[in-house]
């Protein structure tokens, strides 16, 4: 029987392809659609990575529908496209290969026929169906790849479109999570306001319950005023001798021991007693503010930057704030108007009635004038002095503690601890000593002549930009005190503890001013080797504002006497 020729072509139908028959396509099946696959992944992984870096999540939003549009477009193109190749693969592939199918079980036919032509030395049948071999290779493997590529290119469009939908969605979830924060903030930051103006509410709740009393402490100062009619009827003003009135006010001085009832000295404490300090609204400019009534004139003149900005250095002024506010510690103006009251109807011994219970701790009297009143064993812990004008007056044992003195002139003042023997009736004489207490005590930029301090206690009393001439600290305990930027002038550190006392900026006379300290201080509390000294001329030195503002040139001349004018500068830091 003949056999048929080796180069008939036959088609017949696809059957499932063995493991085996991959031996024919080692590298081709196998490798070469994953490529195509991985890099049509990383071909869109690529292009919407630098279309969310570049233009952001908004513009993504906005062309969200070009970007759907262009991945259905792809979508609808490559599944038309393996439609297509799938219809038409039969008159394509035998166009290309000659062979329409390529089932597996066809390659043994030309395989045989390979080695009967090799067995039979018929090369020309061997050679022929060796072609018809690899068409049909040839042909299986451009079915199955153009298969994997289209099958690849969908799912890596399908799973790009949705790994592009997720990271859309995520960073609309951030976005709107960063919206929810902004408005998370906005609540919290209301959530402050709300908490402040309950403060306020709290603090002003407080100021109306101060308020009612205010017609008692207006009651107390009419009786004192009446006290002072019948001072006046009995004893006569100073000037006159008589009992009327003069042109400037003239008041004769009241003892309260004498001159008033017990019953009102009583009333006086308890008022002073049921006032309590509060914070109330502050005020933008004080009155006797004279440097911030200088700057707010100055501030109209907008025209002038260069003179505003020079002021603002030697001024020493500081950045204003619009926001009203409360003051920054609790006090009572009611106390203050109760201070106010007796000294202008001629009260100058405050111990009767500081005996009997009043007390001016908190009182807030800025600008009050205090002249030769005594305040020996006092109440007056953070009292609000700033601005006030006091003259020979004592507070010889008195509690001082965070005492405020900003800017203020002193003159002649004592705040010397008294000796039990010393101390005005009615206060007992067998105590050793009546210590003042000015703990905390702040004299920032005060003026301070011949004051005394001797035997005080001041831990981190604060002296920085005042200006003391002559001032007494002998004996005193100020351990951490400040006089940065002080000037200081003829005083007096015998026996002080100036353990880590800072006078960074303090501008002294005499070179030796640095070993006289360390010789007269308590022994060990005063290192010199923290501090150096620059010399400096005149100059220089009124450049502090409080002396540019109260003293002249020729005062400090003369408190220097020929010694030079130096200025201290901290070289080494305290240890704690």
């Amino acid at each position: 029987m003949d056999e048929p020729p080796t180069d008939a072509p036959t088609e017949p139908s696809e059957a499932p392809e063995p493991n085996a028959a991959r031996r024919y396509e080692p590298g081709l099946i196998g490798r070469a659609p994953p490529a195509s696959l991985g890099l049509l992944i990383f071909g869109f992984g690529t292009a919407a990575g630098f279309l969310i870096a570049f233009s952001g999540l908004d513009l993504l939003r906005d062309a969200s529908g070009v970007v759907l549009l262009v991945f259905l477009v792809l979508l609808m193109f490559i599944g038309a496209l393996g439609l297509v190749l799938f219809v038409f693969r039969k008159p394509l592939w035998r166009r290309l290969f000659g062979i329409a199918e390529t089932q597996l079980e066809l390659f043994s036919t030309p395989i045989s026929e390979v080695v009967r032509g090799l067995i039979d030395q018929q090369p020309q049948t061997a050679i022929a169906a060796a072609r018809d071999l690899v068409h049909m290779g040839l042909a299986r493997y451009a079915w199955l790849a153009t298969r994997r590529w289209i099958i690849g290119s969908l799912t890596a469009l399908i799973a790009a479109m949705a790994a592009l939908a997720g990271t859309a969605m995520l960073f609309k979830q951030n976005q709107l999570l960063q919206a929810q924060n902004m408005r998370i903030d906005i609540q919290i930051a209301q959530i402050e306001k709300q908490i402040l103006l309950d403060t306020y509410t709290v603090q002003l709740a407080e100021a109306a319950r101060n308020a009612q009393l205010v017609v008692e402490i207006t009651a107390i100062a009419a009786e004192l005023g009446q006290a002072m009619d019948v001072a006046m009827q009995a004893f006569g003003v100073p000037e006159t001798g008589k009992g009327t009135r003069t042109v400037d006010g003239s008041t004769p001085l009241i003892d309260p021991l004498q001159d008033l009832d017990l019953s009102l000295v009583m009333r006086i404490a308890s008022a002073s007693r049921a006032t309590k300090p509060y914070r109330f609204l502050k005020v933008g400019v004080l009155p006797e503010d004279q440097n911030a009534i200088m700057r707010a004139a100055i501030a109209r003149r907008s025209d002038l930057p260069a003179t505003l900005a020079q002021l603002s250095v030697g001024m020493q002024w500081q950045p204003e704030q619009d926001e009203i506010g409360l003051v920054d510690r609790p006090a009572s103006p009611e106390r203050g108007q109760l201070l106010l009251a007796l000294t202008q109807s001629g009260v100058r011994e405050m111990e009767i009635l500081s005996f009997f219970g009043m007390d001016l701790s908190y009182a807030y009297a800025p600008g009050i004038r205090l002249f030769m009143t005594s305040f020996q064993v006092g109440q007056l812990s953070y009292a609000d002095l700033s601005f006030a004008t006091i003259m020979e007056a004592d507070f010889s044992g008195a509690s001082l503690y965070n005492a405020r003195f900003h800017k203020a002139f002193l003159r002649d003042t004592t705040f010397a601890s008294v000796p039990g023997a010393d101390v005005k009736a009615p206060f007992s004489h067998d105590i050793d000593y009546y210590n003042t207490g000015l703990t905390g005590a702040d004299f920032q930029g005060a003026i301070i002549r011949r004051c005394d301090f001797r035997r005080i206690f001041g831990l981190a009393a604060r002296f920085d930009g005042a200006a003391l001439f002559q001032p007494d600290f002998r004996d005193a305990g100020i351990s951490a005190a400040t006089f940065r930027g002080t000037a200081i002038f003829g005083a007096r550190f015998d026996g002080a503890d100036l353990r880590s006392v800072d006078f960074d900026g303090a501008v002294v006379a005499g070179a030796d001013f640095l070993d006289r300290l360390a010789a007269d201080a308590a022994p060990g509390s005063f290192r010199k080797e923290r501090f150096a000294l620059e010399e400096i001329d005149i100059t220089e030195a009124m450049n502090l504002t409080s002396l540019y503002n109260f003293s002249s040139t020729e005062e400090v001349l003369e408190q220097v006497a020929n010694k030079g004018l130096y200025r201290i500068k901290r070289v080494q830091p305290f240890e704690n």
